[in-house]
């Protein structure tokens, strides 16, 4: 029995023993396990905790690509062409990152074609290489990624009419009373009021037959009503040809109603994309670039381009204190050039034969209506001679006309004024025939700007015609017959007069909600005489970007006034080619991503 009870012991012993070998031999197992999970888990945070350095790494290196950009867009919306950075630009320290980017421009600015509705619009094309390198300041990620953007400058007198203000300031209003027969391309970035007591033709040929792109486009949408009382029109008056083919007015849509978010698609279908609601809006140049001391003014003492002429035209006004201070960007910048032109030389004691003054000051040469009958004192400028004699001027320098155009800024004060607004008077830039023996033509491509509002008397650029912009802060036009004004009284009658511009000019738009009509693009241009019988032929563009700020005047109507004339205006069709464009021309400006390596 003792013997028995030994092997018992003996066996449980042995079997605790094994147990207990089993135990540690599981424990092992399950300590090589968790060590192996410790290790898993901490090679997955030490991979999130990378992927998430790289990550933020990647984001602060585009963030340099973003400050590229801007830079690029800003210094064109200050209507100047960026170059390059001049070498890597570095912000030391975003959200823990040293950024640094460099932009180079490989190609020079070349023309460039893209599809806007059923038409192909022309761009001066920028292209940009752009790259950005970030580097953690507190460990070692760092991440370089790169990308090849293109700018997209497109001038706007690729436009019969745009409207490129914001809000309220954005909206066109088309209401003319007679039948108004047009070509060319429309746009609004805000909502189109469109109707006519007789018809308003939209077609793809001018009057000479001659092939015109053309459409409606809304940033908003296109009512067949009036803005400010909003009474309705018939719905057989809008006509839009609905394809680019022929000089016939068929095939032709009418607009029914109202071309809104509810029923873009049916409509935009019915028209052939011929008219589109809902569309891009664009950033138009702010109106601060064409002020004293702006772009306009710099660039035209100083264009900056060895292809474009400057003239720089600054009158002081004031009755008897008359003073016009004028210079050229040739030789040298702003070289003064007052004192040859007052003696009428084209150098220093060079007089030049059958002279004519292109330049002079007219204290109350006629009163503005429209503006509560104020005097309008002028700063009259005779372009035929102007550049009659600037010719002569750079002869005698042994130079000849830049080849690209003449940009000249002009602009008028009151004696001791520092705001042509304060004064009693209304201050004016007007083009026209200083001499009768002067011609309507000018020298070369020709952009004038001015902070004043331009008044455009008499036949305008009819011979020899060249490509014009006129900007201003408001456009009116005083016919050939016209010898003054003075309010309350018979208005004189006007003549035909014939304008070949594209206009950039401010209006008073019609109040949101209703109110005072802006009096629409049938009256963008001012009148201020009895056109009844007569015809205002101008062929252009129609640009308003901005509200009036010197001719802030209501529009009115009447026999003291003015009555409307026969109303034959189309676009320049000659604006399709970019060798009639004039310099410096104001712009809207689009960004292409073309290429992107991380």
């Amino acid at each position: 029995m003792k013997r028995s009870d030994e092997m018992t012991r003996s066996i449980l012993e042995s079997e605790r023993g094994n147990t207990v070998l089993i135990f540690l031999m599981i424990l092992t197992v399950m300590a090589t396990l968790a060590l192996g999970a410790i290790q898993l888990v901490n090679l997955e945070m030490q991979s999130t905790q990378a992927h998430r350095k790289s990550k933020t790494a990647f984001y602060s290196a585009e963030v340099g690509l973003d400050l590229a950009v801007n830079e690029i867009i800003e210094e064109f919306e200050d209507l100047s062409v960026y170059t390059n950075s001049g070498g890597p630009v570095t912000a030391d320290n975003y959200r823990g990152y040293s950024v640094t980017y460099e932009i180079t421009n490989p190609v020079d600015k070349f023309l460039y074609q893209t599809v806007a509705g059923n038409t192909t619009i022309y761009h001066y094309a920028y292209t940009y290489n752009v790259e950005s390198d970030s580097t953690s300041l507190t460990d070692k990620s760092k991440e370089h990624v790169q990308e090849t953007i293109r700018i997209l400058e497109t001038p706007l007198v690729q436009y019969y009419v745009f409207y490129g203000g914001s809000g309220n300031d954005a909206d066109l209003e088309v209401l003319p009373g007679p039948t108004m027969n047009s070509w060319g391309r429309i746009h609004a970035n805000g909502d189109i009021y469109i109707g006519s007591n007789a018809t308003f033709n939209l077609r793809n040929y001018d009057d000479a037959n001659n092939q015109s792109p053309h459409g409606i486009t809304a940033g908003g949408n296109v009512y067949l009503k009036r803005k400010d009382d909003s009474s309705t029109f018939p719905s057989d008056r809008v006509n839009i040809k609905t394809d680019n083919t022929g000089t016939t007015f068929s095939p032709v849509e009418t607009m029914t109603g109202d071309v809104t978010s509810d029923n873009e698609s049916s409509e935009e279908t019915r028209f052939n994309d011929y008219l589109l609601v809902n569309e891009q809006t664009y950033s138009a140049p702010a109106k601060t670039q064409f002020t004293r001391g702006g772009f306009y003014e710099q660039k035209a003492g100083n264009p900056e381009r060895p292809t474009v002429d400057g003239i720089r035209i600054i009158g002081t006004g004031g009755v008897g204190t008359g003073q016009i201070e004028i210079y050229v960007s040739r030789p040298a910048a702003d070289t003064d050039v007052t004192a040859l032109i007052a003696n009428g030389e084209s150098s220093a004691g060079n007089a030049i034969a059958g002279f004519l003054t292109p330049v002079q000051e007219t204290n109350n040469a006629f009163q503005d209506c429209r503006e509560s009958d104020r005097n309008v004192d002028t700063t009259d400028i005779d372009l035929y001679a102007l550049g009659q004699w600037y010719e002569a001027y750079l002869a005698d320098l042994g130079l000849s006309l830049a080849g690209d155009g003449i940009l000249i800024y002009a602009s008028r004060t009151g004696a001791n004024e520092a705001d042509p607004n304060t004064g009693t008077d209304l201050n004016g830039i007007r083009l026209t025939k200083i001499d009768a023996t002067s011609q309507a033509q000018l020298s070369d491509e020709t952009t004038l700007a001015t902070d004043n509002p331009i008044y455009i008397q008499g036949d305008f650029n009819t011979v020899d015609t060249k490509g014009v912009a006129l900007i201003g802060d408001a456009i009116n036009v005083l016919s050939n017959a016209f010898t003054g004004k003075t309010c309350n009284g018979a208005l004189s009658a006007a003549s035909n007069t014939t304008i070949y511009a594209a206009f950039f000019g401010g209006n008073v738009p019609t109040p949101a909600g209703g109110g005072t009509y802006s009096g629409g693009l049938e009256n963008y241009p001012r009148f201020h005489e009895s056109w009844s019988g007569k015809s205002c032929n101008i062929r252009g563009s129609f640009i308003n970007l901005w509200t009036s700020s010197q001719a802030d005047g209501s529009w009115v109507y009447g026999s003291d006034r003015y009555q409307a004339p026969t109303r034959n205006w189309g676009w320049d069709v000659r604006f399709q080619d970019p060798d009639f464009w004039p310099p410096f021309i104001p712009s809207i400006f689009s960004v292409e991503r073309v290429g992107y390596l991380e």
